[in-house]
């Protein structure tokens, strides 16, 4: 059974701790060094309350669900190993209405109930900085064997004026993964996911993937960009069209 650890994220500013980021446009400062991305094509399922996640190509079966889970005070975002809703439970993000605080933890959210569960807070923190208020920070230990914690930047695209773009990058400036909203008018593909394939084990891809997910619905109920952020491939149409009637 995966050891749950839970991450808060904060997307309020904070008054401890301030977070500028050293660039409004992502092409000054992020490093690609052309390595090898896992993409992870996004699609609604027939009730676009949920999203199943395509590794590499749209046509495999689903790698991940994301299932929603709605009450009138919060949002549950479940991400589960599998393509059903059924599958293990491996991550987990709690949105609350009325605050932009979210919880992101590691495992079984319904298992690490109890006074026994140790819970490691951290914190996913917005620029104080107007004018880049979609930018998010946050630290986690995860995938350190130390437990030494690694920054990371989700840096929104400002080139993308009419769509949602983020790439995510570690201290060095190296991307890590990004994140590619599907637009307002997609009815059929919820956007694109792409993580770095060398030097993160498992568990630190599946957190970028959580805190992905995470921004992504946040994002959209700030703001629902109207355009798509990826490019579209051979195929799309028909992908999507067959993904758009899965229960």
């Amino acid at each position: 059974m995966d050891k749950v650890r839970n991450v808060s994220i904060n997307t309020s500013p904070s008054t401890s701790k301030s977070f500028t980021p050293t660039t409004t446009n992502t092409g000054t400062t992020i490093r690609t060094s052309g390595e090898n991305m896992t993409k992870y094509h996004m699609y609604y399922t027939a009730s676009r309350m949920n999203v199943k996640l395509h590794k590499d190509d749209a046509s495999t079966p689903a790698v991940y669900y994301l299932k929603s889970v709605y009450s009138w005070t919060k949002l549950m975002l479940e991400l589960r190993r599998g393509d059903t809703k059924a599958s293990p439970m491996i991550a987990f993000a709690k949105l609350r209405m009325t605050s932009r605080h979210v919880q992101i933890g590691k495992g079984d959210n319904y298992s690490q109930q109890g006074p026994d569960n140790q819970i490691a807070w951290d914190e996913l923190r917005r620029a104080k900085n107007i004018f880049c208020r979609s930018d998010y920070h946050f630290s986690t230990a995860e995938g350190s064997e130390m437990g030494k914690k690694t920054e990371f930047d989700w840096r929104k695209d400002r080139g993308k004026v009419a769509a949602t773009v983020y790439d995510c990058v570690d201290k060095t400036g190296r991307a890590v993964a990004k994140m590619f909203s599907g637009g307002a008018l997609n009815w059929s593909k919820a956007g694109e996911i792409e993580v770095a394939e060398e030097g993160l084990d498992e568990g630190l891809k599946e957190m970028l993937i959580t805190s992905a997910l995470a921004i992504w619905a946040m994002e959209a109920f700030a703001y629902q960009s109207v355009f798509q952020g990826y490019a579209s491939g051979p195929g799309e149409k028909k992908s999507e069209a067959a993904n758009a009637h899965q229960a």
